[in-house]
């Protein structure tokens, strides 16, 4: 492989990073929003002011019982939030998410310029070093201290199926 292949390569490997962190990062978003939706409509549900609190079925014997068990899934629900904290990894989530959809547009850019160029030259070749600058800074902006390795095999492959090899242009190189 030409060093003018590998280099525009570079570019379409770190658009496929982007795209697996878009689609990590949102998944893991989708996941934090549903804990923190069941949280909330425990903690809601389980209130002795709700209007649940006041239906007439907790006033019968097995109401009792049931409420009392709500009581302390309540509970738990309540510990369970803040340990997990899930509207602060909401917030983190967030943040990363759309500092990765900019990336991931930028390199959009920069591939589209390649092929409407027909061409991987200086001015994009900086575009790209911009680029991975943002993306430094990023990194550092992880909210995990490992992945979910389930979620990431699958966007993974989600990510190649939509970006495989072929879908790149290759500029051809200059003999000279």
């Amino acid at each position: 492989m030409a060093q003018h292949e590998q280099a525009v390569w570079s570019v379409y490997d770190k658009l496929r990073t982007a795209r697996l962190n878009v689609k990590y990062y949102c998944c893991r978003l989708e996941r934090a929003e549903q804990w923190a939706t069941v949280f909330q409509v425990i903690l809601l549900a389980s209130a002795p002011t709700s209007a649940i609190g006041g239906l007439w079925f907790w006033h019968t014997d097995l109401g009792k019982i049931a409420w009392q068990w709500l009581g302390a899934v309540a509970a738990l629900a309540s510990i369970g939030n803040a340990a997990y904290s899930p509207n602060k990894k909401i917030k983190l989530y967030e943040g990363v998410l759309v500092g990765y959809r900019t990336l991931e547009y930028d390199l959009m850019e920069i591939r589209s310029a390649i092929e409407q160029k027909g061409k991987y030259d200086a001015a994009l070749q900086n575009d790209f070093k911009r680029a991975i600058q943002r993306e430094k800074a990023l990194v550092g902006k992880n909210p995990e201290t490992r992945p979910n390795m389930k979620a990431l095999l699958l966007c993974e492959a989600e990510v190649r199926n939509e970006l495989p090899d072929s879908c790149f242009f290759i500029p051809e190189s200059k003999n000279d």
